[in-house]
């Protein structure tokens, strides 16, 4: 800093001092490693007679970066699954609120058992084949073989992204089986688009004017600490108490060039409908009918329905009982049905156990 030192000959005469500064904007937060400068002037009279200006000199500094971020939990509700369902989500969203560019490395957890989870409940169980991926497109749903991306790549600030936890469950479980699943975002650094930068390191000891200094500006969460980089949130997968997947699957049968062999969707060909009801548990259901209306183009073929059949390798077996097309007779007689009203078919059965799969089957001709 340059210093003047005024003459004795100006002691008791009139001073008056302009200082020009620029302030800071609260609504926006200045981007790290911007260049504040600033002069000031000084106006001065001797003797009642204005003096020339002097202009002190340009005092400058770098503004630090001010570190923090969010992970939150999208949706509010446990993701409700099934035992033995795959690649199953659950979704939170991540928000740099750092006053620059950055990388997140993204963690995934699992609480321990007995812990309380996100959504009144208790961890007794764990997920399998657990990843993490960020949203690719933004569209706030998972989509295998796009999202996957495992890291968040150059987010500006006040920026945020979408990011899925996706695990198997376990073929088994308890009764009443929760998994408590934790998200940890890491800033990390940017500026290397399509790499991972390494962790950001807080500045420890008296800053610098002339350098950007870190400082650690985030909250305590949940699994981290206070001014550390880092910002987490808890969700949970519950599998219910019988969960239901519920597949439909078409083969064509015969055509009437090809026969059986290699057949194709001509018209005049025979197609099957698979339709098969998976109970993931834990819990038996009871009651299930199944409804499907036949498609246009195609015409319905009359004694072909067979209910309560089982399924291998996710395809019906030929098995079950055979049903013609009303809801009387001896064919309603044993604990399955199956009817044909003019437009849609329709099969019964009494129970499904927990983690097994029946089906049905009829056959419609394509027009």
């Amino acid at each position: 800093m340059i210093k003047r030192t005024l003459p004795a000959l100006l002691l008791g005469t009139t001073a008056s001092l302009a200082v020009m500064a620029g302030g800071a904007n609260a609504a926006t937060a200045t981007v790290a490693g911007t260049e504040i400068t600033n002069v000031a002037k000084v106006k001065y009279s001797v003797g009642g007679t204005p003096q020339p200006e002097v202009t002190s000199n340009t005092a400058s500094f770098v503004v630090d970066k001010k570190v923090n971020l969010t992970v939150t939990e999208v949706g509010n509700s446990a993701t409700n699954v099934f035992f033995g369902a795959t690649a199953q989500v659950t979704t939170f969203k991540v928000t740099n609120l750092t006053n620059a560019t950055q990388d997140f490395r993204l963690v995934a957890g699992q609480q321990g058992t007995l812990s309380l989870t996100a959504f009144g409940g208790i961890d007794n169980f764990d997920m399998t084949n657990v990843h993490v991926y960020v949203d690719s497109n933004d569209d706030g749903i998972y989509q295998a073989g796009t999202d996957t991306a495992t890291f968040i790549d150059e987010l500006a600030a006040d920026g945020s992204k979408t990011v899925f936890i996706v695990a198997d469950v376990p073929a088994t479980g308890p009764i009443g089986a929760i998994a408590g699943v934790s998200l940890t975002a890491v800033t990390a650094n940017g500026g290397g688009a399509g790499a991972l930068g390494i962790d950001v390191v807080g500045t420890s000891g008296a800053g610098t004017d002339a350098g950007v200094d870190i400082v650690f500006a985030d909250d305590a969460g949940i699994l981290d600490g206070l001014r550390d980089g880092k910002s987490s949130a808890y969700d949970q997968y519950t599998v219910g108490t019988a969960a239901i997947n519920f597949v439909k699957k078409a083969t064509i049968i015969s055509d009437p060039v090809n026969g059986i062999l290699s057949p194709k969707a001509v018209p005049g060909a025979i197609v099957e409908y698979c339709l098969m009801v998976t109970n993931g548990g834990p819990g038996s259901v009871t009651d299930i009918s199944i409804t499907d209306n036949i498609p246009a183009g195609t015409t319905y073929v009359p004694g072909s329905i067979w209910s309560g059949g089982t399924t291998l390798l996710g395809a019906c077996v030929i098995d079950g009982t055979p049903e013609d097309d009303d809801a009387t007779g001896l064919d309603e007689t044993d604990i399955n049905g199956g009817n044909f009203d003019g437009t849609k078919v329709t099969a019964t059965m009494p129970v499904i156990l927990p983690l097994t799969t029946v089906s049905a089957r009829f056959r419609v001709v394509i027009n």
